[in-house]
């Protein structure tokens, strides 16, 4: 059993998502601040997925952000985790070095980021941005307010991504800005060949998911994502249920499709 999984909004909440009824514990704090947050039967259903296989967390967050998630407090290790939408790869929590060799060939094929942020520069003023972020020299992303901003007045610059071996994601109030081949499902097509790996579950909520759900060989997909905004694939299973509950509800039900096939050999 092997399961591919985003976080933020596909295991684990912040407070902006907590209108639950479910039972969850702190799991992330920041500055102080309780940041995430995860149901007590998302750990649960996780740790059975260790126990029979690897859950493999495969998100966003750069390095240095996942490792705020406290999973250790919740006697969770995990051996592989993907983070920086595919451009890390970690081996028991260090950077896969093998992995960083095949980044760089990516790299090398696509404009470099000090160019791309120099032409952006002048976007930054733009009403309605209100932080603009550079992830681990990787990408970068900007967060806007709808109320003042629109991706239609960066449509000058988002049209040459393409000739620039780059693209972009809107993923709720955050726009991201990447090397066109940075992407999770390039990452786990390498896991999924370094491993061995014949099959392998998906989760995902966002845009920036749909890559390695169209590649998983059973995709969920949380009900309240914005990926349901889109004509997706008929193939992917929507969750019944929104927030915590539906990523219990996703969980539970790999676990069981697994042990049906074992039962029926």
């Amino acid at each position: 059993m092997i399961v591919f999984s985003d976080l933020d909004r596909s295991v684990i909440y912040s407070n902006k998502f907590l209108n639950t009824d479910r039972k969850y514990e702190n799991i992330e704090i920041y500055n102080n601040k309780d940041i995430s947050y995860i149901s007590l039967d998302t750990i649960k259903y996780i740790k059975k997925i260790q126990e029979d296989g690897l859950f493999i967390p495969t998100t966003t967050r750069t390095f240095e952000q996942f490792k705020r998630i406290n999973f250790s407090s919740k006697n969770i290790e995990f051996t592989w985790a993907i983070t920086s939408n595919g451009g890390t790869i970690l081996r028991d929590n260090k950077i896969f070095d093998k992995w960083n060799k095949e980044v760089d060939k990516i790299l090398q094929k696509a404009c470099p980021i000090e160019k791309m942020v120099s032409d952006f520069e002048k976007y930054t003023r733009l009403p309605g941005i209100t932080n603009f972020k550079i992830a681990e020299k990787l990408f970068f992303y900007i967060v806007v307010d709808y109320n003042e901003f629109k991706v239609s007045m960066i449509e000058e610059y988002t049209s040459t991504l393409g000739s620039k071996n780059w693209t972009f994601y809107v993923s709720g109030r955050k726009i991201y800005f990447l090397p066109k081949d940075i992407s999770k499902e390039n990452a786990i097509d390498y896991l999924v060949n370094y491993l061995e790996i014949e099959k392998f579950s998906v989760i995902g909520d966002s845009t920036m998911d749909l890559g390695m759900l169209n590649i998983g060989h059973m995709s969920y997909v949380l009900r309240h994502g914005d990926l349901l905004k889109y004509n997706i694939d008929k193939n992917f299973i929507i969750s019944k249920y929104e927030g915590m509950r539906g990523s219990e509800e996703v969980l539970s039900s790999i676990i069981e499709n697994f042990n049906l096939e074992i039962a029926n050999g």
